[in-house]
């Protein structure tokens, strides 16, 4: 169920309401002006507010909580103001006395759109999770830069899809870049475009990434990795809007936001000349954090039971389950890998089970205390399996061989949580050959 925010000076209208939205199981908070309104710091899914307030108009509530979906009440006089409100964006409009059925329906239908729509892709409710939520509603609809850091695995990515659906870009696609993932030499080319000749291979014109972007949202990941001439590139485009293909003098301009993110300390790479000041400050207008898995607390098993779900029935494993002393050591354990390590580790595990039950020694995890049997303090000890495990080496061969014949090197590298130059690396250090078909993938 839905978390509203119910504005309203009206005792009488407020316990109505309340009630009958509370029967149908939706939590409600309260407040009886726009300053209070304004206040709210909990994680909302749709606004009720009446029009007419003793400190403004509920119309000025549209903005501020924008993209969150907020119902406007209006007297029957005020129905001209109604019609501004859906002009200034509201997602519905009743008169007084409203109906509780028809707002019932209209609360549902707005958090529904809003949970295709939403930073509810950034699963969890742990304190900073709700924080790093509510900063990406308050800074996705500004059309500013962002920076989003955070240790490797942590679902920056993520972020910035939220960060994009909840946009005025949203209509187009975002598109996304692994810095890391292509080659020094192919990054300018790929960015920001080439003209025929420009370089060997170069037969024919063609557009970059960032033109490929334009009017929508650019997601430059691990941007740390990208070397200087490409950063100034890029600073080219924050600062004028323009790009120039790769032997060509021409500009082209575009209308990009630029999403950034990186694991790396990057003023500490600006102090070695390994990144340009400039830049830097570019595009630390507005910087969020993901936080490292160990510092979520419950939302590590909910992340888990999500990503169990997800994994088994696309290994058509419906019936698999965590056994129920799973627990202890899925939260205990400090996934240095954090969410990334959590679904490959679940997806090995969904691999190796025999099942129904998902135990501790399908998961594989080390120095972590089996608590499907209890023991004394002095006789607890790292959890084992009755036969070898099966390293990580082994069971990225596993996956490899086994799924190289239905999937691209692209999604091979996706469900592996990995780049596909990681991929490459992988293959050549375990022997193990791309197929001929697959070279140009």
């Amino acid at each position: 169920m839905a978390m509203l925010l119910l504005v309203t000076d009206e005792a009488i209208i407020r316990k109505s309401i309340q009630l009958g939205l509370e029967q149908r199981g939706h939590q409600v908070l309260t407040a009886g002006s726009v300053k209070e309104a304004m206040s709210q710091v909990r994680d909302i899914d749709c606004v009720v507010c009446e029009h007419r307030l003793a400190d403004g108009s509920g119309i000025d509530l549209i903005a501020h909580f924008k993209p969150i979906p907020l119902i406007l009440l209006v007297g029957q006089v005020s129905l001209q103001a109604g019609i501004l409100a859906m002009r200034k964006g509201a997602f519905d409009c009743f008169t007084k006395p409203v109906d509780h059925n028809d707002l019932l329906r209209s609360i549902e239908k707005a958090t529904a759109t809003r949970s295709t729509k939403s930073a509810d892709m950034m699963i969890g409710q742990s304190e900073v999770m709700l924080q790093l939520k509510k900063q990406v509603s308050r800074v996705a609809p500004l059309d500013t830069t962002i920076l989003i850091g955070g240790e490797s695995g942590t679902g920056k990515e993520l972020v910035a899809k939220s960060i994009h659906q909840m946009s005025s870009r949203s209509e187009k696609d975002m598109v996304s870049v692994n810095c890391a993932a292509i080659p020094e030499s192919l990054i300018e080319a790929e960015l920001f475009g080439h003209v025929k000749g420009a370089f060997t291979g170069a037969t024919q014109d063609r557009a970059g990434l960032i033109e490929s972007a334009d009017g929508s949202t650019l997601f430059l990941d691990e941007i740390g990795e990208l070397p200087l001439e490409a950063q100034s590139r890029l600073l080219r485009v924050l600062q004028e809007g323009e790009i120039r293909k790769v032997g060509s003098t021409d500009r082209t301009y575009v209308n990009v936001r630029l999403v950034a993110a990186t694991h790396r300390n990057l003023l500490d790479m600006v102090s070695k000349g390994q990144f340009r000041e400039d830049l830097y400050y570019r595009l630390n207008v507005i910087e969020l954090r993901c936080p490292p898995l160990r510092d979520r607390g419950e939302d590590i098993m909910v992340l888990a039971e999500a990503l169990l779900d997800r994994v088994k029935h696309q290994m058509n494993r419906p019936e698999l389950k965590f056994s129920g002393s799973i627990h202890a050591s899925i939260e205990s354990y400090p996934w240095p890998g954090n969410v990334r390590e959590l679904g490959n580790v679940i997806e090995r595990a969904v691999v190796l089970c025999e099942g129904p039950l998902i135990d501790h020694s399908d998961l594989g995890l080390t120095n972590v205390p089996d608590t499907s049997h209890t023991f004394s303090a002095k006789e607890q000890r790292p959890m084992g399996r009755a036969q070898p495990m099966m390293s990580l080496e082994d069971y990225f061969q596993h996956f490899v061989l086994s799924h190289e014949d239905q999937m691209s090197e692209t999604e091979l590298a996706k469900r592996l949580g990995i780049s596909r130059k990681s991929l490459w690396e992988r293959r050549n250090r375990l022997g193990i050959p791309r197929r001929k078909d697959e070279s140009q993938d």
